[in-house]
Order: C-alpha cells, then structure tokens, then sequence
C-alpha cells in the first residue's frame, strides 16, 4: 500500500526512499546483529524471517538465490509491508538515491520483484519470488498519519542475494488460484474458497502493479477502503489489510498463502498511474469478491 500517495508517479514514491536510504547506512550494526538464518517454509523454499518496526527493518544482510518466501511480522504500531526492488546493471542503494534526485521515472535498473504487502501491528504476511543474484532494498512505502512516506523515516534496508546453492528451488511452488494482474482489472482463475490458500499473482499488463488483500468490515465495500485510504486514513478503517503481494513489474509473478474466512473481500492497486500518476484504484482497479 504504497501508498495514499496522490498525484504523484513513480519516481515521486521512490524520492521518499533518500533520506531512509542514509539512516540505513548508518546502522551497520544493527544490520550484523539481526542476520537469523533461513528456515524452510511450508511452501518447501527457503523462509526468511523479516520484521517491520516504526521505523525499520530486522533482516537477514544476506541470503541465497533462488526461490524464497519472505515472512514479515509487523510489530510497529502502523500498518507496514517489504517491497524488494532488484538493483541492476551492478547498481547500489547509493546510485538509487543519486538517480533519484532529478524527478523522472524510476531508473531503467530498478526492478520491482513483490513481497508481503500490508498487514497492521501484530499481523503477518508472507510472498514468495524467485530472487536472482545481486543487490536488492527492502523497503516500505506507506505513509504514516503525518503523511510522511515510511521510507523517508528509515524503513529501507539493503540485501545481498548471492549465488543459489545447487539444490536451490528455480520455480514456484503450486497455488490454488491465478489472479492475473492488468490495466486495470484482477482476474481469478477461480473463486476463492474459505481454508488456507495459496495464490499465485502474475502482472499481464504493461505497467508495474500490487495486490493488497482486503478483509472487509460487515456491510463496508471495497470502494470504502479506497476512500477512508485517500482521505488520510481518518477513522477506524472499513478493511484489515491481510497481505498480498507488493509491487510487480510487468511479467513478473509472486505467490503468497493466506488464511481465508467466509466472508467478504477486497482487491486493490495504489501503484501510481504511469500517465496521470493517480493510483490505479482510481482508474478502476480494485474488486471485491465473495469467499464461502
């Protein structure tokens, strides 16, 4: 949920990122001492273990390629979610925030690859990717109540992805459902069954996009979330977030497992518009839907 930033395009999201940038390089000992090892998820690919304060990241500073599930605890007192964005072409943490200084799109070199999306204090969520080699941040673009993007506070952290080990996963696990991602619209394969479920996200369309999984309050519509989001998250919320995936690029895939109650609920892209920088909310991509 990237979020409640209005009128703005990509680049404008990411420029939040400078200032989270530096607070991150200078606690290098905070990144050595929160190092956990990876466990093997339920998914069968290696788990690795983040967790999200206000403001900043626990995490690992380095992990092995391949595909991976990152398991995010919240426990901030704000909603919170780990976007992973690939650095190429070599690229650093640095080179972002240099790049990021004259507005524009976002650097050819910066690749959005998912990850858990939102999930308030005390919640859980997870996303599965297959990483490559190279340098990635893990960040979390939501803003608070005063409006400040939680980047620009210090919610940034490098991550080295290094050379897969052999017996190291290259595809993803199987899912239960398909939900391709285009402009503007989500599209299930199937409908969605009350149970533990996992969900395959796939982006068909040609700009970058998110899911965020909504569990909505009795007699509130999806439509609610997106007005109580865009007017400052004033007042109790008509939805739980409850995960999803972060944003995607285009072809890009992620799944993610999720706890599913009868009941209603809700689908939801806050990517800035690559035309009029409005999320695409705006545009019509959001959707409710009935599980049970």
């Amino acid at each position: 949920m990237n979020r409640f930033c209005r009128n703005c395009g990509c680049a404008l999201i990411l420029a939040g990122m400078l200032s989270g940038c530096k607070a991150d390089q200078s606690r290098p000992a905070d990144q050595a001492a929160s190092n956990p090892p990876a466990s093997t998820g339920e998914s069968g690919s290696p788990t690795v273990q983040v967790v999200a304060k206000d403001f900043g990241f626990e995490a690992p500073a380095k992990i092995p390629a391949g595909v991976t599930t990152i398991h995010l605890t919240n426990q901030g007192s704000e909603l919170h979610q780990a976007q992973l964005i690939k650095l190429e072409q070599g690229k650093t943490i640095e080179d972002l925030a240099q790049a990021l200084k004259t507005p524009g799109p976002p650097p050819a070199w910066v690749k959005f690859v998912g990850g858990p999306n939102a999930v308030p204090q005390g919640k859980e969520a997870n996303a599965t990717s297959v990483l490559e080699p190279g340098q990635y941040a893990i960040l979390c673009f939501i803003p608070g109540a005063d409006g400040v993007m939680h980047a620009a506070k210090g919610m940034v952290r490098g991550l080295e992805v290094t050379t897969a080990a052999a017996s190291a996963a290259s595809t993803l696990p199987p899912a239960d459902v398909t939900i391709k991602m285009v402009d503007y619209d989500y599209q299930p394969s199937a409908a969605l069954t009350p149970g533990r479920r996992t969900i395959l996200v796939e982006n068909a369309g040609p700009q970058p996009h998110e899911l965020v999984l909504l569990k909505l309050a009795p007699g509130k519509k999806v439509e609610d979330f997106g007005h109580w989001a865009e007017s400052g998250m004033k007042g109790p919320p008509p939805a739980e977030p409850i995960g999803g995936v972060v944003f995607l690029d285009k072809g890009a895939r992620a799944t993610f497992t999720a706890d599913l109650e009868p009941g209603n609920y809700g689908l939801m892209c806050f990517v800035p518009d690559a035309k009029d920088g409005k999320p695409h909310l705006v545009h019509g991509m959001m959707k409710q839907i009935k599980v049970g």
